[in-house]
């Protein structure tokens, strides 16, 4: 396919982070929700990942950069022509960190770019947690001999 121009820009109304694209054919506008959904399957995907987190509610700086969604897992900054991506994982129980964050980098970088055509210069992966499992019956008094 054949691109005049391809873009990383705001939208005027409701201030959506969004890629652009124009060709002879028409217009191709993916916005920040479907870039940030095609990075959250792409890390669930990741052994290690058992959930995400909102990151930290920030609304002073988030507004600044261009985004009122402070409660998904996934941020996006523009960068130019090219956008980094922050996303917020909690880790599944005795995983490497290491190990998983450099997955879900790869698998989430790989993702966005092969369904948007789009470079994405950086990802940066949080571990904001790790989900322990509660333990089973913690809810019943214990027994106790007489």
């Amino acid at each position: 396919m054949d691109y005049d121009y391809y873009t990383v820009g705001r939208k005027a109304m409701g201030n959506i982070m969004e890629i652009q694209s124009k060709s002879s054919m028409g217009e191709l506008v993916i916005s920040d929700e479907v870039v940030a959904s095609i990075a959250i399957n792409a890390a669930k995907d990741v052994d290690g990942v058992s959930s995400f987190h909102s990151g930290p509610v920030d609304v002073v700086n988030t507004i600044k950069q261009g985004s009122l969604k402070v409660m998904s897992p996934v941020r996006l900054m523009q960068d130019g022509d090219d956008f980094s991506i922050s996303i917020y994982i909690n880790l599944a129980p005795g995983k490497k960190f290491q190990t998983v964050a450099t997955k879900v980098q790869t698998s989430v970088k790989e993702s966005v770019q092969n369904m948007t055509g789009k470079l994405v210069n950086r990802v940066n992966v949080i571990v904001a947690g790790i989900d322990f499992e509660e333990p089973s019956g913690t809810d019943e008094p214990c027994e106790t001999e007489d």
